[in-house]
């Protein structure tokens, strides 16, 4: 048996790939319901890897990605349980902060002091845009928490904006995790999400990869 031999170069591209556990395809039933209420996302104009969000006008459209909901899941995990949520996403145009991706953490509703119609609390995660740059068109990993270990050269931009909606303690147990836009940016918004993820008290961790 003739052994292959790599190189330093194809070792170091072999350590940086990401192991994906999951996909969700952008027109499958799957990908339809991880899409949910959000303005359809397209594939990339450059062939890029991921959904793309483009803004076509001036008004409250955004993305709604669920990459996470208890429906159907046999453990309930509360927001204590968080480890960190994170989206490799490139922001293809800058105007404020509002350009740049967000993730809401919903809770499930008690029906007593529900913040919401569906959900009891919901914790909103963005940017802080007095100690982080953006470059737009540069591909980047945005998450709360942990930092995860993604095996990939982004750089790593931490969520540190959080405002809290309803009570938000931490044994709500956790209805959806979702990566999304804000509704407030501006025309010709365009955000690529390539990946997603999550860690439920080290025993979930979940890498989602977008495909079309």
């Amino acid at each position: 048996m003739q052994l292959i031999k790599l190189s330093n170069a194809q070792i170091e591209t072999k350590n940086r790939e990401v192991k994906h556990n999951d996909k969700v395809k952008i027109d499958s039933a799957g990908g339809i319901a991880v899409q949910a209420d959000s303005t359809s996302p397209i594939v990339d104009e450059d062939n890029r890897d991921g959904w793309l969000f483009k803004k076509e006008a001036s008004d409250t459209s955004k993305f709604n990605y669920y990459i996470y909901g208890s429906v159907g899941s046999s453990h309930p995990y509360t927001f204590s349980d968080l480890k960190s949520v994170y989206m490799c996403c490139s922001v293809d145009s800058w105007e404020n902060s509002a350009s740049v991706p967000i993730i809401n953490v919903y809770s499930k509703p008690t029906g007593s002091g529900d913040a919401g119609s569906f959900y009891h609390s919901r914790k909103d995660y963005a940017i802080n845009m007095s100690n982080q740059k953006i470059n737009a068109g540069e591909h980047i990993n945005l998450y709360i928490g942990d930092r995860p270990e993604l095996k990939n050269d982004n750089r790593n931009i931490p969520l540190e904006s959080i405002i809290s909606n309803g009570d938000c303690l931490g044994t709500e147990e956790i209805l959806y995790i979702v990566v999304g836009s804000d509704s407030g940016s501006l025309i010709n918004t365009k955000i690529l999400v390539s990946e997603a993820g999550y860690n439920l008290n080290n025993e979930i961790k979940r890498n989602i990869k977008f495909v079309v």
